[in-house]
């Protein structure tokens, strides 16, 4: 109970305050926007630049922790495209849809805060780890999965033919994207620094710190107010069942293959934690971008965002 008082209640009290401050108009949509993409853009990119930059990996093998993590992201993201299709009666691009809400996590705006808050900052190592190959992985099997299948749909519905995926114009933009991601520029900056083999000054260690430490509160502020954009909007059920899949079977077999595999206890906890943050707003802008399956994708981010004030409260109880 203690545990849940001392990390859960602060960050979803963030949340709601933030999602009250939106619901009665005295911040502006824009203002949301704003923080977010302030998040994005400064806040989270320098804290993971700075973490990268003074981190102490130690031992730890990072293949076992990305087997363990995208091992359960692979399962849960074929559980969530075959259930949602079979509940539904969707197509295939909601049903890849499904599959990214149900494994596509929330690491920036859930995972980052609530780690830092249990464990510190390294807790955030197991997670920079993470998120140092997650961002491109997601992003190009997304794309790649969901071009595909809305191909196969226009062949179902017009009886033509599909044609070749244009893999080559499909990586092409997937490339240009993240190359121009602040977060993944962040990344690559740490990384370089820390090949330099140089310590952070103080002024720099102080300056990146300081705005290291407005990613999280700000990144559950707006997190909040962007709710009021999405709620309930149909299609429950499906939604319900990808929450269940992103929230307690995801985390659960992240759990079971990083025991396995023998990972440190504090990269163990790291990573299932990551695997039980909710839904990201990534399957809702997928969806809006191929047009299909908007309101399941709205659903399932406010869904699994609600849920997870119980279930990352459970995770981090079994956890210590």
């Amino acid at each position: 109970m203690q545990t849940i008082f001392d990390v859960i209640v602060p960050i979803f009290s963030l949340i709601v305050i933030g999602f009250l401050f939106a619901r009665a108009g005295l911040l502006s949509e824009a203002t949301g926007e704003a923080l977010a993409r302030f998040v994005f853009v400064v806040a989270v990119p320098i804290l993971l630049f700075r973490t990268l930059a003074t981190a102490r990996f130690g031992d730890a093998n990072p293949l076992a922790l990305w087997a363990a993590y995208f091992g359960g992201v692979a399962i849960t993201w074929t559980a969530g495209t075959l259930l949602v299709r079979r509940l539904s009666g969707s197509d295939r691009r909601t049903g890849a849809i499904a599959g990214i809400a149900a494994s596509f996590a929330n690491t920036i705006f859930i995972a980052i805060p609530t780690l830092q808050r249990a464990y510190g900052d390294a807790g955030l190592e197991p997670l920079l780890v993470i998120v140092s190959i997650h961002l491109p992985v997601m992003m190009i099997a997304s794309t790649l999965l969901i071009e595909r299948a809305a191909l196969l749909d226009a062949r179902d519905s017009d009886g033509a033919s599909a044609e070749a995926i244009p893999l080559a114009a499909t990586m092409k933009r997937v490339a240009r994207n993240l190359a121009t991601n602040a977060i993944v520029i962040g990344i690559l900056a740490g990384l370089a620094w820390r090949g330099t083999g140089l310590r952070l000054g103080s002024h720099l260690d102080e300056i990146t710190g300081l705005l290291g430490s407005t990613a999280g509160p700000l990144a559950l502020f707006s997190l909040g107010m962007s709710l009021t954009r999405y709620g309930l909007r149909g299609e429950l059920v499906a939604s319900g069942v990808v929450a269940v899949l992103s929230l307690v079977v995801m985390p659960a077999i992240v759990y079971a293959i990083g025991s396995q595999l023998g990972l440190p206890p504090l990269w163990l906890k790291g990573a299932v934690l990551t695997a039980a943050a909710p839904a990201g707003v990534n399957a809702y802008l997928f969806a809006v971008y191929f047009r299909s399956g908007e309101k399941f994708a709205s659903s399932t981010l406010f869904v699994s965002t609600v849920l997870s004030v119980v279930t990352l409260s459970l995770w981090l109880t079994i956890l210590g």
